[in-house]
C-alpha cells in the first residue's frame, strides 16, 4: 500500500540509490548530484514529503521559497521507476498534494529537463504552462487562481 509522509532522514539513502535515470540526467544538467539534491530539497522545503510503497522510500517532494520572491515556490520531486506500480494512484491523488503543498505560494514554478517526457506530461496534467525553453531546460509555471483574481 502506497502512503504519502513527512521525510525522514533515512529516506534520502534508500531514494539516491534507486532513482530514475530521467531524473539523474536532469540533476546532471543542473551540475547536481541526486544526494546533495534530494538533501536542499529535504531542508529547503517545509514539509518535504515522501512517497511511501512496501515499506521503501520511492519519491520526495515539495516547494523550496524562491530565495528573492516570497509569493514563488519551486516545486519539485524526485523518484525511483517504482512510482510507476502506483502509478494510478499517484495521478489520483497528485492534484491534492500540489493544492497542500503550495497553498502558500502564488505562483509554483521550475524547470524541466527537455528529454523528461513523461514529467513534461505529468506537469500538464497538474495544469502547469510551459513558458520559455532554454535547452537543455524548459520553464513551467502555475499561477494561483487566488493570485490571478487578486490582480484584477
Amino acid at each position: 500500500m502506497a502512503f504519502v509522509r513527512e521525510t525522514q532522514d533515512g529516506d534520502l539513502d534508500r531514494l539516491v540509490l534507486c532513482l530514475r535515470a530521467a531524473d539523474r540526467r536532469e540533476l546532471k544538467a543542473h551540475g547536481a548530484d541526486a544526494e546533495n539534491a534530494l538533501r536542499q530539497g529535504f531542508e529547503l522545503s517545509r514539509p518535504c514529503y515522501t512517497i511511501e510503497h512496501e515499506s521503501k522510500a520511492i519519491g520526495m517532494f515539495g516547494v523550496t521559497p524562491h530565495p528573492e520572491i516570497p509569493s514563488m515556490g519551486l516545486v519539485w520531486l524526485l523518484g525511483s521507476d517504482e512510482i510507476a506500480d502506483i502509478r494510478t494512484r499517484f495521478l489520483r491523488e497528485s492534484r491534492k498534494w500540489l493544492k497542500e503543498i503550495g497553498g502558500d505560494y502564488d505562483v509554483l514554478c521550475n524547470m524541466v529537463h527537455e528529454e523528461n517526457e513523461l514529467h513534461i506530461k505529468w506537469l500538464r496534467f497538474l495544469g502547469f504552462s510551459f513558458i520559455n525553453h532554454n535547452p537543455p531546460f524548459i520553464e513551467f509555471v502555475r499561477i494561483s487562481p487566488c493570485a490571478t483574481q487578486q490582480s484584477l
